[in-house]
């Protein structure tokens, strides 16, 4: 196998194997339905699924960054990987509220202890220094195609059976199975021989050291606020699918088919737009975030406005205006955190924190917005359109807070 064909497709079979392994752990974003439906359970109980995956990932945060400067990538993706589908099988073939619990805890152990650091260094390896911006965007390509193939045959196997259990047990063989053959291909395909595995720079560690400058500085708690509101609208725009469905009168499938291209599809056009629209338009990720947050909670508002008695196919378009904004703020979320002035220093904790708190939204936010649908029925959809588009206004002041704040500074 020729030297560049063979890069390329490790990249490929690595961005693969990026979107398969998540395609699990929050797999209700897709089938929303078929998880409350089959297993019995309530909205809150279905968010607090991803509640335990999220817990298991802050817990695991630190010690798998540590471990990750230890361990072979290529051993860590594919044992990731393998121990990611062996937990989703065991789900698959229990269909039971009380393994879910522990399968979605077993996951973060397989997707948020070593496997991001280990895949990023295997993605480093594939290429030159002066191949990596090309190296991480093919990595990107890949990762939302894959998610978005892979989702859209798991609804199209789900569809497949009258029996909605049956259906949804074969969707996530489904899954299952592309997590073990992007395993198999990585086995043959990545190669750490005469590859120099980079070590994490001492700089970019976690010191408890530098807890005391980073934990009194404003700039950091803000800008993890407005990571905070930035992941929650990029994650909770999931409940526009349970909406359509519900509300609106779309079929599982037809909904699900949505929420793919609301995801995935958008990654692949919104995250390089998100970075033209830093780097070319706004020169500033901060001046970006205060305008397309503005858009972005308009969006959310202009479903709010247009209510259920329109047309469905124009409520169903303006639901996925949020997806594409939403990963537009969220693909250039860590650029923002040079313009703040972190000192290289105290960079790596800065960034772990902003991390932990942006992230939280997983750990509760689902729970909390299936508690309100519970209470409120379909009414609650509203209400939880109203909290993500105060996020989204939260993001625009703090942002235009910290921009002229640190621009004007710089400036003088």
């Amino acid at each position: 196998m020729k030297g560049s064909f063979r890069k390329y497709l490790t990249l490929i079979v690595l961005g693969a194997a990026g979107g398969a392994i998540y395609t699990l752990p929050y797999i209700k974003y897709v089938f929303y339905d078929a998880i409350t439906n089959v297993l019995g359970i309530s909205n809150a109980q279905s968010g607090f699924l991803l509640s335990m995956y999220a817990i298991g990932c802050v817990i695991l945060y630190i010690p798998g960054g540590i471990l990750s400067d230890k361990v072979s990538p290529k051993k860590a993706v594919i044992l990731s990987l393998l121990g990611t589908a062996v937990c989703g099988l065991l789900f698959a073939f229990s269909m039971s509220y009380a393994v879910g619990l522990f399968v979605w805890l077993m996951f973060a152990f397989g997707t948020g202890f070593i496997f991001w650091s280990a895949i990023l260094k295997a993605v480093r390896m594939v290429g030159t220094d002066e191949e990596q911006g090309r190296m991480y965007g093919v990595y990107y390509a890949a990762n939302g195609t894959a998610s978005a193939v892979i989702n859209a045959l798991a609804l199209k196997v789900y569809g497949g059976f009258s029996n909605e259990k049956t259906g949804f047990t074969w969707a996530l063989v489904v899954m299952c199975a592309s997590v073990v053959i992007c395993a198999v291909l990585l086995m043959f395909l990545l190669d750490e021989k005469g590859k120099k595995v980079e070590q994490t720079a001492e700089e970019d560690k976690f010191h408890f050291s530098d807890l005391k400058s980073v934990l009194t500085n404003p700039a950091v708690w803000l800008i993890s606020i407005a990571f905070f509101c930035i992941y929650g609208v990029y994650s909770c725009a999931s409940y526009f699918t349970p909406y359509l469905t519900n509300v609106i009168g779309f079929s599982e499938t037809t909904a699900g088919y949505l929420q793919i291209v609301r995801s995935y599809v958008v990654m692949l056009i919104a995250a390089p737009i998100g970075g033209i629209l830093v780097d070319k338009v706004f020169h500033s990720t901060l001046k970006w975030f205060s305008a397309g947050s503005f858009v972005l909670g308009v969006s959310i508002l202009l479903v709010i406005v247009t209510g259920t008695d329109a047309n469905g196919w124009l409520i169903a378009i303006l639901t996925l205006i949020p997806g594409l904004f939403s990963m537009c703020l969220y693909g250039v979320m860590f650029s923002a955190m040079h313009e703040i002035n972190i000192p290289v220093k105290t960079a790596g904790t800065a960034i772990g924190i902003a991390s932990i708190v942006g992230y939280l939204p997983d750990m509760f936010l689902q729970t909390f917005f299936g508690q309100i649908l519970d209470s409120n029925g379909n009414a609650g959809y509203m209400t939880i359109f109203a909290i993500l588009t105060a996020f989204c206004f939260i993001v625009t002041v703090i942002s235009f807070g910290l921009y002229r704040a640190y621009h004007k500074r710089a400036a003088k």
